[in-house]
């Protein structure tokens, strides 16, 4: 039995896999074992998997036959004997002391508080695409509305939810929380809610990095962004206290420009009222100006050009977000 299972849910990760495994390989807490859960992957995944195990018998390979990073994890949990767990993506990698920090902050906080679990930080990986640079810094900002992932504080924080964690298996097994595999996204913030709910605390390590590779293009980024409305909108059906006016925004923003299409579409067929109709423009038209200072922060931090894909990227959020949340009301 080891001290910690690493737990990896994985599909077509070819392409980042190998530097996922070396990182987890190379902890300075070597009594571990990595659970790589492939969910039926199309590409080299497994092959990769396969050839690190002949030389690490640390390394187990398990199938996911329902795909879904929820249905990984469950697996993983089940599957473990260890006194801790803990879990990356597999196109994320860490330092050598990743676990290193979770575990010590872990023990040294339990003695003082109901600890349920201690969590990572995002950083951004030095060799990722330029989009995916961009990207990191678009949700560093308020505008971007997804700051507190990449939080800049410099001390252990308590949080309402923590990503890339480790957890006390046995506090698990004795409170019975396991992934809902119901839950498509969010599934992080649904098994954290549910600790809270039993009276842990969560705790975010501000160096316990996480290097996590982004979407590589505004298409992929697009249609994240409507995956995590629905899982937002999802989570809001299933815990009503947890919405707030913060999660509404995007959705009432869709509505908006829904709304100022028809008074364009009206302006144009039936020679609308043109000063209502500008009136109508004026909250779009700030939205744009907010949307070009933060571009033009960004191009000026990054010293790139190529930050004018910030201008594409806030509105890929807003709308993206909003369409994911309008989605899954109007399914409900």
């Amino acid at each position: 039995m080891s001290m910690i299972d690493v737990i990896i849910g994985v599909r077509n990760e070819e392409k980042h896999l190998e530097r996922c495994l070396t990182s987890l390989q190379n902890q300075t807490i070597t009594d571990i074992q990595i659970f790589v859960i492939d969910g039926q992957s199309e590409d080299r995944t497994r092959e990769i998997v396969t050839e690190k195990m002949k030389d690490d018998p640390r390394i187990k390979l398990f199938d996911n036959p329902h795909i879904i990073i929820s249905s990984a994890r469950n697996i993983g949990i089940k599957a473990s004997k260890a006194e801790y767990i803990a879990y990356l993506d597999g196109h994320c990698y860490v330092n050598n002391d990743w676990l290193e920090k979770l575990l010590e902050t872990y023990q040294a906080y339990e003695k003082k508080c109901k600890v349920g679990g201690v969590g990572s930080t995002y950083a951004s990986p030095e060799d990722d695409t330029s989009y995916g640079k961009i990207v990191a810094s678009v949700v560093r900002t308020p505008l971007g509305g997804m700051g507190t992932a990449y939080s800049t504080d410099k001390k252990i924080e308590i949080v309402d939810s923590i990503a890339f964690a480790i957890y006390k298996r046995s506090m698990l097994e004795k409170d019975e929380i396991f992934y809902d595999e119901s839950m498509t996204q969010c599934e992080d913030a649904d098994f954290n809610y549910r600790l809270m709910q039993n009276g842990y605390v969560l705790l975010k390590h501000p160096q316990a990095l996480v290097y996590q590779y982004r979407r590589p293009d505004t298409s992929q980024f697009f249609r994240q962004m409507v995956k995590y409305g629905e899982g937002r909108c999802n989570f809001a059906h299933k815990y009503r206290e947890t919405l707030n006016i913060f999660h509404l925004i995007p959705l009432l923003f869709v509505i908006y420009l829904l709304i100022v299409i028809l008074s364009f579409l009206i302006f144009l067929i039936y020679s609308g009222n043109l000063e209502l109709f500008i009136i109508i423009l004026i909250p779009l038209l700030i939205y744009l100006f907010i949307d070009i200072v933060y571009t033009l922060i960004i191009i000026s931090k990054s010293r790139s050009l190529k930050g004018i894909y910030a201008a594409i990227m806030y509105p890929s959020i807003h709308i993206g977000y909003g369409i994911g949340f309008l989605k899954v009301l109007f399914e409900k």
